[in-house]
C-alpha cells in the first residue's frame, strides 16, 4: 500500500515514461509526414469524440469495479482485526485453571490459542499472496515494490514455525489449505477446553461463532483472490483505450492544420497530454483489481498481522514482542 499523501514524480514516471515515448514519436511521426508531403493526416474530430466520451464512461466503470474489490479485500481485513483482538481477549481472559487436574495449565492454553491464531492470520496472507495464473508478474506495480520495499519472501513454513510446534506445522503443510486446519485445530482444542470445565458455555459459544467469522472473512478474501476480475471487462477496456490513443492524433492534427500550418506541431503536446491521462485511467484501475498480489496499491496484509499479533501477545504480557512495520520508501507490506 502506497501510504505517501502525494505520489512521487518518479513512481509516476515509472509507470509513464514508456507509453509517453511511444505518444511522443508517433505523433511527431504523423505530423511530420504532414508536413513533409503536404497530406494533412487527419479526420473529423467528431467521431473521435464519441469514441473518447463512451471510452471514458467504460474505463470508469472498470475502475468502480476495481476500487469496489480493492476496498472489500481491506473491510475483511479490518473485520479478521477486530475478531482477532476478540478472541486474543477471550483466550487470555476466560480459560479458568482446573486445580483438580494435574498436568492441566491454563496459561499454556491460552497461549496456544493466541499463538496458534498469529499462525493462522499468517497463513490466509501467505496464502492470499500466492501466484495466480492471471496475475501480471511482470507489472510496473509489483516492480516498484520490488525494487523499493522489497517482497514478502517469508515462507508458510518460517511464519508457522515462529508460533507453532514442528509437529502441527508439519501436519498443517501437508494439507492443501493449512490456513483452514490450523483453524479446525483451534476449535478442537476449544472444544476439549469446555468439555474439562474450563471455560463457561457463554464463553465457548462465543469464540466458536468467532471461529466462524474467521472462516467467513477467509471465505471472502479466497472469492476475491480466486475469482479474478471478469476479463471481457479488462480486456475490452484496455482495447478501447488504445483504440481511442491510436486515432486520437488523426483528429488533432486535423484541428490544428485548420488554424495554421505553423501551429501543427501544437497536436504533439496535446495528443501525448490526453493519451496519458486515458493511459492511467486505465492503469489505475487495472492495478487495484487484484489486492493480494504484492502490488503497490494492495491490501498491507504483512503489517495487519503484526499488528494483530503485537495486540494479541501483550494480551499474554509477553515481552519479546516485534516492533509494528512501518512504510519504506512510502511502501507499507
Amino acid at each position: 500500500m502506497y501510504t505517501a499523501r502525494e505520489i512521487k514524480l518518479g513512481i509516476i514516471l515509472s509507470f509513464a515514461w514508456k507509453p509517453i515515448l511511444i505518444f511522443f514519436i508517433y505523433a511527431l511521426a504523423l505530423c511530420l509526414i504532414s508536413a513533409a508531403t503536404g497530406i494533412i493526416l487527419g479526420i473529423s474530430f467528431v467521431p473521435i469524440g464519441l469514441i473518447g466520451t463512451a471510452v471514458a464512461f467504460y474505463v470508469g466503470f472498470k475502475n468502480n469495479s476495481s476500487y469496489e474489490r480493492l476496498w472489500e479485500a481491506r473491510r475483511i481485513w479490518g473485520a479478521i482485526v477486530n475478531a482477532s483482538r476478540t478472541w486474543g481477549t477471550l483466550s487470555a481472559t476466560y480459560i479458568q485453571p482446573l486445580p483438580d487436574e494435574a498436568g492441566y495449565d491454563e496459561k499454556q492454553v491460552r497461549k496456544q490459542l493466541i499463538h496458534r491464531h498469529i499462525a493462522y492470520i499468517n497463513a490466509v496472507r501467505i496464502q492470499l499472496r500466492a501466484k495466480s495464473v492471471w496475475d501480471d508478474k511482470d507489472s510496473v506495480a509489483r516492480h516498484i515494490v520490488r525494487e523499493q520495499a522489497g517482497n514478502d519472501d517469508a515462507t508458510l513454513q518460517q511464519s508457522l514455525n515462529n508460533f507453532l510446534p514442528a509437529g502441527e506445522v508439519q501436519y498443517f503443510l501437508s494439507k492443501k489449505n493449512p490456513a483452514t486446519h490450523i483453524m479446525k485445530a483451534q476449535a478442537a482444542q476449544l472444544d476439549e477446553v469446555f468439555r474439562r470445565g474450563a471455560i463457561n458455555e457463554l464463553f465457548y459459544f462465543h469464540m466458536m461463532n468467532l471461529v466462524q467469522e474467521f472462516y467467513t472473512q477467509q471465505g471472502a478474501a479466497d472469492r476475491i483472490k480466486n475469482f479474478p476480475f471478469p476479463r471481457q471487462y479488462a480486456y475490452f477496456s484496455k482495447l478501447f483505450v488504445w483504440l481511442f490513443i491510436a486515432i486520437l492524433p488523426f483528429g488533432l492534427i486535423n484541428e490544428f492544420a485548420k488554424l495554421g500550418p505553423g501551429l501543427l506541431w501544437l497536436a504533439i503536446p496535446s495528443y501525448m497530454i490526453i493519451a496519458w491521462v486515458f493511459y492511467t485511467m486505465e492503469v489505475v484501475g487495472d492495478t487495484s483489481e487484484n489486492p493480494f498480489e504484492n502490488a503497490i496499491n494492495d491490501i498491507p496484509m504483512t503489517a495487519i498481522c503484526r499488528t494483530i499479533e503485537i495486540d494479541l501477545r501483550e494480551m499474554l504480557d509477553e515481552t519479546n514482542i516485534p516492533a509494528p512495520l512501518t512504510a519504506v520508501n512510502n511502501i507499507l507490506m
